[in-house]
């Protein structure tokens, strides 16, 4: 006799034999209808189910440090609720560090980083970043370079292999020369957009001479053609050594976990490795006039300040704060200078601050015609500041302050590369401190670091039309008075 099974004809031992397998099945596979989970299946789902959620409360974030036996430094922030991980390599190595042989090394790293030849190439780093749903970047400054990138956490040893790769392997010949095209291309960038940075630089070399702090943050152009693998090879072997890479984690669930892969990663390199000794920085001051044709002129006053491990350092944000942080329409600039006079444009203070060394003063961009008057204003401006300041204005300046510190803390790799600046530059992790810092701030400490900062020489840098007008330097020593 033959039946009809699954839509072929089958006889009926073949029948009894399809039933047996089907007992067998549910005999071993049988639901557990006493469980919540069925329960949460076979429910309406117009009925409450009477679970509770589980509800995941942030926890305290957790800073542990640890020093490999080369000199390496391990920084990780603990996870404080399911996130992403942050890595990062932050070395102790910037532009300030380059010669006029050297110059332009970072700029040819940065806009080839992602070319190795050891290891990997640049397309395997590029897919495992791309596959892996993260990012990946490198930046730097005249003090220190740091690469960083995000992705899930299954993701991280090989991310951090492809960021450990890109960070410290020597440059190659490939590189060195896509860079060279890449480097003029950057600096004619520049030339276009005008960014303003190349202004920054000139006030930087006027300020400190062309070495250290003034060497330039984007090279010499003069010098891209002599970057050869050579040359930029010899930049990292006398720079980056192992006590001058901190290598920094965010989201970390296991400390212990992270050192083994930084040390699977990066033991093999030698302790005890030489490297030039950073210079100090000498301010110099002076003056620098750029004529040009444009109906605008832009003019930089600014003096010598302080540097971060200095008391003075929380005293200088405030000030800058209260004189003209962008986005605040009550700032003193804003009111007293903008407001008043339709000529001007653009104006801003500017506070630099370097492990070493610092720089504040007033930025103004104005109708050439009228520099006289701009400068003037920008003079009367940082006199005012050693007169009476009230406390609305200054409770204000503080709140404008801390209210753009705690929005950057919230941003997981910011905070992650604040923090490892700051084990840099203190030798201890004190991001949580910098509002307390904020707030100790009062009105007699600003009215004397504007006194003291007044009887510095000044660098005076004025760039566009009629540049050649405004009042001699003397004359500005005279007004300062």
């Amino acid at each position: 006799m033959l039946f009809r099974v699954s839509g072929r004809i089958a006889s009926k031992s073949q029948f009894k034999f399809s039933s047996l397998r089907a007992q067998l099945h549910d005999l071993i596979y049988r639901d557990d209808k006493s469980s919540d989970l069925y329960k949460l299946g076979a429910a309406c789902p117009k009925s409450a189910v009477g679970q509770p959620g589980s509800e995941i409360r942030e926890q305290e974030r957790r800073y542990e440090v640890t020093k490999l036996s080369n000199g390496i430094t391990v920084l990780t922030e603990s996870a404080s609720s399911p996130s992403r991980v942050d890595v990062g390599i932050l070395l102790d190595v910037g532009t300030r560090d380059e010669t006029n042989e050297t110059s332009g090394s970072l700029l040819s790293i940065k806009n080839t980083y992602y070319k190795t030849v050891l290891n990997t190439n640049e397309t395997i780093n590029y897919g495992v970043i791309q596959q892996s749903g993260g990012e990946f970047e490198m930046d730097y400054d005249q003090e220190s370079a740091y690469f960083k990138a995000h992705c899930l956490a299954h993701d991280v040893v090989d991310v951090f292999k492809v960021v450990s790769d890109c960070a410290l392997e020597p440059r190659s010949v490939v590189a060195a020369n896509s860079a060279v095209e890449k480097n003029y291309g950057t600096h004619n960038l520049e030339n276009i957009i005008k960014s303003g940075e190349g202004f920054n630089e000139t006030i930087f070399k006027t300020a400190f001479g062309l070495t250290g702090l003034g060497m330039p943050l984007r090279g010499f152009k003069t010098n891209i053609g002599n970057l050869s693998a050579y040359t930029i090879q010899k930049f990292q072997l006398e720079n980056i050594n192992p006590s001058k890479i901190i290598v920094a984690g965010a989201g970390i669930y296991n400390h212990t976990e992270f050192v083994s892969l930084v040390q699977d990663s990066l033991g093999f390199i030698p302790a005890g490795q030489t490297s030039k000794v950073r210079t100090q920085t000498q301010y110099v001051g002076g003056e620098v006039r750029n004529l040009t044709d444009d109906n605008e002129i832009a003019i930089a006053l600014l003096f010598p300040s302080t540097n971060w491990t200095n008391s003075q350092a929380a005293v200088f944000q405030v000030l800058n704060a209260l004189l003209g942080l962008q986005g605040s329409a009550q700032s003193r600039l804003q009111r007293n200078i903008l407001n008043k006079n339709s000529y001007a444009d653009v104006v801003e203070s500017l506070n630099f601050t370097f492990s070493d060394a610092g720089l504040f003063g007033v930025k103004i961009i104005g109708s050439a015609d009228k520099g006289t008057e701009l400068l003037s204003s920008v003079v009367n401006e940082l006199k005012n500041l050693t007169g009476p300041i009230s406390n609305t204005e200054l409770t204000r300046a503080k709140n404008i302050l801390k209210t753009q510190l705690y929005l950057a803390l919230e941003r997981t790799s910011d905070r992650l590369e604040e923090a490892a600046k700051s084990l840099k530059v203190f030798n201890a992790i004190k991001i949580n401190d910098y509002a307390t810092y904020i707030d100790s701030v009062t009105s007699d400490q600003i009215n004397k670091a504007v006194v003291d900062l007044l009887k510095n020489r000044p660098t005076l840098v004025a760039e566009g039309g009629l540049a050649n007008r405004l009042p001699t330097f003397d004359q500005v020593l005279n007004q300062l008075k």
